[in-house]
């Protein structure tokens, strides 16, 4: 079989406000808000999503 496509470890979650994906066991890399699908890139700061909003808590270290 030739046409076997690697699966990639991510996963969507869905809020109120948008939807975001994250590495499976890992840390959220986009987000994209409603209506528009507005795009934010979070992969090297730290976020906390909740149902009411985005928690921006700095930058990471060593990135």
């Amino acid at each position: 079989m030739t046409n076997i496509t690697p699966l990639k470890p991510y996963e969507v979650h869905e809020f109120d406000w948008g939807s975001a994906i994250k590495k499976r066991n890992g840390d959220w890399e986009l987000v994209y808000l409603k209506p528009n699908a507005q795009e934010i890139n979070v992969m090297e700061l730290n976020v906390i999503l909740h149902d009411n909003g985005i928690e921006f808590c700095g930058i990471k270290e060593g990135v």
